[in-house]
């Protein structure tokens, strides 16, 4: 059996910013054949381009849902980053 920390569980049994955030500014979205997990993630932006409101839809197990809802609180007021190639 597996053995999660407190943080973790705290997050699967109280997922923070679960839902959709309506006419979002970016979504993003992954999922794994492997082991059949899913999670979609929309988000705001505000003036200066930084994360202002973000949400998660996920289908999967425990850990997927702490940690896309960890994901959320992490990301929070951070600026969107450009990568370019």
């Amino acid at each position: 059996m597996w053995e999660y920390s407190d943080k973790v569980k705290d997050h699967f049994f109280n997922p923070r910013n679960v839902g959709e955030v309506k006419n979002p500014d970016g979504i993003g979205e992954v999922g794994s054949l492997a082991c059949g997990d899913a999670l979609r993630l929309t988000f705001k932006l505000d003036k200066d381009k930084r994360i202002s409101e973000v949400k998660f839809k996920t289908f999967g197990c425990g850990s997927a849902i702490a940690s896309a809802s960890a994901l959320t609180e992490m990301i929070k007021a951070r600026p969107l980053m450009r990568y370019r190639k």
